[in-house]
This record gives C-alpha cells, sequence and structure tokens, in this order.
C-alpha cells in the first residue's frame, strides 16, 4: 500500500512525534510511505520518502487564506501524480487544506478544537469536515471525539491513540541523561512538556511545596517554553531553586522517566497526553490531573496511575505525600503502567490506521 502522511512540520510536537513514527512503522511493514510536510522544519526521524511543499506558515490572516489555497493546491497536484492509497492528515493546518483539496483523505485531530483553533479554523471545520472525500474521521481520545459531536456537530468518528515505540524506549531508556543537573542522578519527581499556562507547571510547583517531598526529593521539569520566566520568578519567591531545575529540552526523555521516583502530569487541558504514555512505557508511577481529556483514556485509577482533580494543586500534593507514604503502593502503580503501555504499541496502532479504509 501507497500511504501519506500530510502536516505542517516534524517539528518538535505531539502530532509530529505520530507522524513521525507511524512512518517509520509504515515503512516497516512493508508499505510505500511519503511525508509530506508544507515547512522544511525537522525535529525527528521519518520513514519513506520527504517532500517538502514549502508552504510556511504566515501570521496574517490574508496570508493564511492564501496559503490555505495553495496547500490545497499543490497537494492536489501530487496526489494526481503519486495516486496513494492512504492519505493521512494531522492537525487542522493539514486536514483544512486537504479536505479542501478534493482529494480522498483521513482527517485527525489532536488537540481541544473549542480552544486551541482559531475562529477561521472552526468555521472551516464545519463546513469542511462532512464532506463525503473525508474517508474517515480520528480522534486521539474519546473526550475530542464527543467535543466535536457535541460542538461542532460533526459525525462519525473513530478513536485511534497516539502510539509509543516501546522497543526503541527500552533502548533509549538506558542511555544517560542530558542535560546533567548537578547533584541530580535519579530519585527525583518529574514533569515535562512546554513551558505554558496549559501544561499548569505552576499547580505543580505549588502542589510540591505544599507536600511532604518538598526539600527531600528533587522536582525535575523538562521542557521550554515562554512560561520559563513565570515559573523560576514563583520558585524563587518559594526559595526552591536548589530544589526545582528547569534543564530545557531534552532529545531523549527517556532516560528522565527511568532514573524518576514519579512522573506528574498537571496539565489543565491536553489532547490525549504522549509523555504520559512514555512515562508509563518505562514504568514510571503516574500521577496525572484528570483534565476533560486524555489522562482517563490512558490511567485506570488506583490501577496503572492516579487522576486527581484537574486545577488542584492540593489534590497533586495529597496524591505525592500518599505514594511518599506507602511504597508498595507506588510499585504496585508501576508495574501496571508498564502493563497498560502495552495497549498503545506503535505496531498495533499502525494496524489500525491500515484498517481504518478496509
Amino acid at each position: 500500500m501507497k500511504i501519506a502522511l500530510v502536516l505542517q512540520t516534524l517539528g518538535k510536537g505531539g502530532a509530529e512525534r505520530v507522524a513521525s513514527l507511524l512512518s517509520q512503522q509504515f515503512e516497516r511493514d512493508g508499505h510505500q510511505v511519503h511525508v509530506l510536510l508544507w515547512e522544511a522544519v525537522q525535529h525527528y526521524p521519518h520513514g519513506g520518502q520527504l517532500t517538502v511543499l514549502n508552504t510556511p506558515a504566515t501570521p496574517s490572516l490574508m496570508g493564511k487564506l492564501f496559503n490555505l489555497f495553495k496547500r490545497a493546491l499543490l497537494l492536489r497536484r501530487w496526489y494526481q501524480q503519486q495516486r496513494p492509497d492512504l492519505v493521512i492528515s494531522l492537525m487542522e493546518t493539514a486536514n483544512i487544506p486537504a479536505v479542501l483539496s478534493g482529494i480522498p483523505v483521513v482527517i485527525s485531530v489532536h488537540l481541544d478544537p473549542r480552544f486551541e483553533l482559531a475562529g477561521y479554523q472552526k468555521l472551516l471545520m464545519k463546513w469542511l469536515y462532512p464532506l463525503p472525500n473525508v474517508r474517515a474521521r480520528v480522534a486521539v481520545s474519546k473526550g475530542i471525539a464527543a467535543v466535536l459531536e457535541q460542538h461542532f456537530a460533526i459525525e462519525g468518528w473513530k478513536v485511534i491513540a497516539n502510539p509509543v515505540d516501546l522497543q526503541a524506549i527500552d533502548q533509549q531508556k538506558r542511555f544517560p541523561s542530558l542535560p546533567v543537573i548537578e547533584g541530580v542522578t535519579d530519585d527525583y519527581l518529574l514533569g515535562m512538556g512546554r513551558l505554558h499556562e496549559q501544561k499548569g507547571f505552576d499547580l505543580l510547583i505549588d502542589a510540591y511545596a505544599q507536600s511532604q517531598l518538598c526539600r527531600v526529593k528533587p522536582l525535575v521539569i523538562i521542557g521550554e517554553g515562554e512560561a520559563r520566566a513565570q515559573l523560576e520568578a514563583q520558585v524563587a519567591r518559594l526559595k526552591l531553586q536548589d530544589w526545582v531545575h528547569f534543564p530545557g529540552w531534552a532529545n531523549n526523555p527517556f532516560p528522565w522517566f527511568a532514573g524518576a521516583w514519579a512522573f506528574v502530569m498537571s496539565s489543565r487541558s491536553e489532547g490525549l497526553g504522549n509523555t504520559l504514555i512514555e512515562a508509563m512505557a518505562c514504568g514510571c508511577a503516574c500521577i496525572s490531573a484528570d483534565c476533560d481529556f486524555g489522562p482517563r483514556d490512558i490511567i485506570t485509577h488506583e490501577v496503572d496511575g492516579l487522576l486527581v482533580p484537574a486545577e488542584s494543586s492540593k489534590a497533586l500534593s495529597q496524591a505525592f505525600d500518599r505514594l511518599a507514604m506507602h511504597e508498595p503502593v507506588r510499585q504496585a502503580l508501576q508495574r501496571g503502567a508498564m502493563r497498560r503501555a502495552k495497549d498503545f504499541a506503535l505496531p498495533l496502532l499502525a494496524q489500525q490506521w491500515v484498517k481504518i479504509i478496509a
């Protein structure tokens, strides 16, 4: 089968990571793979042949609309030349021009469209996504599918979660953790993601400050983003500069998961929560805010992780203290996490994408 994946870039991001993994697995499975990008930005590797259609993002509304039609035209021309059996678009920057092009396409939604999209994108979604050239509609979580049906009146969604490459993770988690934090080797509390209000790291820092773990185990937050200065100021106010660390991005996050005492996802909102699945694959005891979408698709409370009320530093702190006082509970969650991670294995979920048009 000839399969094409269409997306904005292969830069740092959850959907980009999904495209990277799927393209490589499709190639391993014997498919002819093409990865089509609007911009020549690449952080992740890919399988198959890479084509850059060279229509980079622009800040102006007129530029965005011009880009939209240019992308649709370029994609239609490419499709007519290559005639793939399956075209998968990832995120609205690919979904909208792909549907507008008129080619047969499987669209996928990875974020909450109520909050993550511009107004013109929401209008185009309502108009374009029900069109007959959309062969299938995929959401990464049940919650997102429900929102698309209830708030946007777009029906017929299938749910396929984001995959993890368990074999690669098992190898990569054995590498040294980089960048190195002086005095921190393992047995730390870990958060990971873009330093942005959505990720709730301010809640995580407050929870740490309230918990029994404060000044006992370090807190490490891996990532970069616009909220770094604000978070560092919060740590300074709490006088926790020696205990809370922001080492930046980690190209290989898996040694950090492997060395963590527990992983915490404090997000105010998520599409699914790739880092949560990756942490479970590394055997982390996981605590997650039960935000609207994602965590409850991944965690069964008390079996393979703990779910706590969203936007509550107190609830997070209480969960930390519970694991600190009950080591057998933490160890049971570690075992449950590794079992649950197998449900997100890359070969299994890649087959679901291929079967979607069978």
